[in-house]
């Protein structure tokens, strides 16, 4: 499963492909957090860009029967020609994914690529689709079958768009096709601190109407329609919404949470990090460390916390909230505003998420972080007194990770992507060592001069 790119930003040319664990490296400004986001999207938006078309006398028979069945292992011989019809509806809508200029992306080229995709029939597959009063429309596939009924049900004589049918049963064949196959896709961006200190303030659909109301003496329809776009990229504009829900979604829970114990190591390493806990209080987030003896407990509006708690706020809300199975957990920079001892901790985090099933692909410029991935890896080895190694390291079981797990790429030189090597050793980052070797020697220059 990968991705091939084509006159991308600032990348001429080329691919990667993702495993458990996925990181991009490289300077600023080469085209890392563009690659995040477009994979962010594309497996966000897959099910409506697929194009998996319905038959028009199936849709004819499901007008005038109310019930049709559909053939998913016929439909599923047409899944190397929808993914190109994906790739392909993804990269013309990177314009508006991206807010970007008309034409900014219009020599860019983005192929998704599974050449060895299997559908799985094995789950039960159920959904249900209310249209207001008037009518339901009802999916319903048996474990271990291939046959997907669909009934619809109308009253009051009202009837639905055959357009607006097609469209929905599409969408949900191809969700019941990709089901446990795809990952279900996650972002958090690396503007997650300036949406977690102003989320109120960023109601912009609300600010949008007010302004154009108060300036204009006759509405404009089109003109208000335009006004209420988002200002900001499509993943920056997805955090900002799950934040202002964030009383409402606060109430759900996880897969992680709900089997707490299972997944207990990755809640005490993100308590390590966080040293406290979120929680909602007069439709507003509120953080309350952790109580230390002799002192008051306190709660403080997240606006004033750390800049560190800001930046974990998201990492709390997934794994608590949102966190799906076979999910894909996507992050600009899991790093941003963290010392460098939490984002050590922060790299045994991500260990013990892929290791709980999420499949996790992160932007760094941290070599703390690669080198605390490297130890997670060195302990997959055969080593003496490991376990004894491990405790005195806070290490356990959750933290190893193999190098077939992780797949790691370097972009920049020569406008391109360029895979790194993955060993037993760990990740063979050198732009991190080589940096740290000049500095080494700009220091040791320094030093020998001085009172010469």
């Amino acid at each position: 499963m990968k991705f091939k790119f084509t006159q991308f930003g600032y990348i001429d040319k080329g691919e990667v492909e993702l495993a458990d664990l996925t990181i991009l490296c490289g300077k600023n400004n080469v085209g890392k957090t563009y690659i995040s986001y477009a994979t962010y999207g594309f497996f966000k938006k897959l099910q409506r860009l697929a194009e998996f078309h319905i038959e028009k006398h199936q849709m004819d028979e499901l007008e005038e029967n109310g019930a049709i069945q559909i053939d998913l292992l016929g439909l599923s011989e047409r899944i190397q020609s929808c993914f190109k019809s994906a790739s392909d509806n993804f990269t013309n809508g990177l314009e508006g994914f991206f807010n970007a200029p008309d034409d900014y992306f219009q020599n860019t080229k983005i192929e998704f690529v599974y050449d060895d995709f299997k559908p799985d029939f094995s789950s039960l597959f159920k959904k249900t689709i209310n249209f207001g009063k008037h009518g339901i429309l009802r999916f319903d596939k048996a474990e271990n079958t291939d046959k997907l009924d669909i009934a619809l049900q109308t009253s009051g004589g009202a009837q639905i768009p055959l357009g607006i049918l097609s469209d929905i049963i599409a969408e949900q064949v191809a969700t019941c096709l990709f089901s446990g196959q795809l990952p279900l896709p996650f972002v958090i961006t690396s503007e997650r601190t300036g949406i977690a200190l102003f989320y109120k303030e960023l109601d912009i659909s609300k600010n949008a109407i007010f302004e154009h109301l108060s300036d204009n003496d006759k509405v404009n329809p089109i003109e208000l329609l335009n006004s209420m776009r988002s200002r900001y990229a499509e993943p920056i504009k997805d955090n900002i919404d799950v934040i202002r829900d964030y009383e409402n979604v606060s109430k759900r829970k996880s897969f992680l949470k709900e089997d707490k114990e299972k997944y207990q190591g990755v809640f005490d390493v993100l308590q390590e990090l966080l040293g406290g806990a979120f929680k909602s209080i007069d439709k507003q987030v509120f953080f309350q460390p952790k109580k230390e003896r002799g002192r008051e407990k306190i709660v403080v509006p997240v606006y004033i916390a750390s800049s560190s708690t800001k930046s974990i706020f998201l990492f709390d809300y997934y794994v608590n909230c949102l966190a799906e199975k076979n999910g894909l957990l996507i992050i600009d920079e899991p790093e941003l505003n963290l010392h460098p001892d939490n984002q050590r901790i922060m790299a045994r985090f991500l260990a013990r998420l892929v290791n709980s099933g999420i499949k996790i692909i992160v932007t760094t410029h941290s070599d703390y972080l690669i080198r605390e991935l490297n130890n997670c890896i060195m302990f997959s080895n055969e080593i003496k007194n490991k376990h004894e190694l491990m405790k005195k390291q806070g290490f356990i079981e959750q933290d190893i990770l193999k190098p077939e797990q992780i797949s790691a790429y370097n972009i920049g030189s020569g406008h391109a992507i360029t895979r790194v090597n993955v060993d037993k050793f760990g990740i063979n980052m050198t732009i991190f060592d080589e940096l740290i070797a000049d500095s080494n020697q700009a220091a040791d220059d320094i030093y020998y001069r001085i009172g010469e």
